[in-house]
């Protein structure tokens, strides 16, 4: 036959004495207070170890360095905006002139029109000025002519037809001017 397996159920302790519960208590508390103590120890090695790198002088140029690259960030974004501004203001500039070049060139192109048309006039007008002194010539040489006959006729008659010649001299000088005009505005 086998073993036989007995099994006791443990007995509960309900009373401990004094002495064993106190002793446990100093216990858990000496435990506490070396932990408490260590951790104490240990944040205020690391505080000094931060106070001293604090204060090195490697840390002081790097925020003294920091300081200085945030003021010169701060004076390149205003002269940035600046910039900015004088942009727009040039390019509504550069927009201006660019109208007032366009509205110049119509306007230049309208000159030149016009000085074209003036141009085909004045040609004309010389034109007409030139068929006007020939009709003049022709009414000068008609003037020519008739005074050459005028002055033929005069000494041809001049006993018989004195008087009406005299009468005749006053009536040939509006009709030259008549001819010479009709010529002109013809």
């Amino acid at each position: 036959m086998g073993p036989t397996f007995y099994h006791h159920w443990p007995e509960l302790v309900t009373e401990k004495s004094g002495s064993m519960v106190q002793s446990e208590w100093w216990d858990w508390k000496r435990l506490s207070i070396v932990l408490l103590t260590l951790l104490a120890l240990a944040l205020f090695v690391a505080l000094i170890i931060f106070a001293v790198q604090a204060n090195s002088k490697a840390c002081k140029e790097g925020l003294l360095a920091e300081q200085e690259c945030r003021n010169v960030t701060r004076l390149l974004e205003l002269q940035l905006a600046q910039s900015r501004q004088h942009l727009l203001g040039a390019m509504d500039e550069a927009a201006t002139c660019n109208r007032t070049v366009v509205n110049l060139s119509a306007s230049l192109e309208m000159e030149k029109a016009q000085s074209l048309e003036q141009l085909t006039r004045i040609e004309e007008l010389q034109r007409e000025v030139e068929k006007l002194k020939e009709k003049l010539q022709g009414a000068f040489e008609e003037v020519e002519r008739l005074r050459k006959e005028k002055e033929a006729w005069s000494k041809e008659g001049e006993t018989s037809f004195s008087s009406s010649s005299k009468s005749l001299s006053p009536l040939m000088v509006p009709m030259c001017l008549f001819l010479g005009l009709t010529a002109l505005l013809a």
